[in-house]
């Protein structure tokens, strides 16, 4: 039996292989602000999904079990406008989680919010959706400046921790419709 690109075509990347740079992410923050996270969100990861494993010793043999499901840090890198606006609102929000206004604070105040990542297709449908429940930053990184540098705009990461996510495993053709238009199957984790 032969190699056949075209059936590789067919029935391996029928639509041409989703692509790593269309994605968009969505940030709600726990205050009112117009910023939108989306246009400023260079980088990030669809998240993993890890099961640990418990070990069982009976009668001298190791037996494996499915343990606790946990969910790593989400982590987004985000370009930095001169208006440091998106900036200025992360480093709001990390004080608002555990920042030194916090102490002897009498209201009561929400921190953890919700968030998504999208990717989508080369039409620009909205093809898969991962959407965290109780997210937080957690980490702002520095911003670099040098003399040495020019051409560049300025990036900087935050990592967030969540209790979990909710994401669909809709097989989804990808020149139909988008996400948006369809009842997800949500699978909450």
């Amino acid at each position: 039996m032969g190699f056949s690109i075209d059936d590789f075509k067919s029935n391996g990347l029928k639509f041409g292989g989703a692509r790593p740079n269309l994605f968009e992410i969505h940030l709600i923050f726990p205050f009112n602000t117009t910023i939108d996270s989306k246009w400023l969100a260079k980088s990030s990861f669809l998240p993993a999904s890890i099961t640990t494993s418990m070990n069982i010793n009976y009668l001298g043999r190791s037996f494996k079990f499915a343990g606790e499901r946990t969910f790593p840090q989400w982590t987004v890198t985000f370009i930095n406008d001169e208006n440091f606006q998106l900036r200025n609102e992360l480093e709001k929000w990390v004080d608002h989680v555990s920042g030194f206004k916090k102490i002897g604070q009498t209201e009561s105040t929400k921190y953890q919010q919700d968030a998504s990542i999208y990717q989508i297709s080369k039409s620009g449908e909205k093809i898969k959706q991962y959407k965290f429940y109780g997210l937080y930053p957690v980490t702002l990184t520095d911003i670099a400046v040098s003399w040495d540098t020019s051409n560049a705009i300025e990036e900087f990461t935050a990592t967030f921790d969540y209790q979990y996510y909710e994401t669909n495993y809709e097989q989804f053709d990808p020149t139909s419709s988008s996400i948006d238009s369809r009842k997800p199957t949500s699978i909450r984790f």
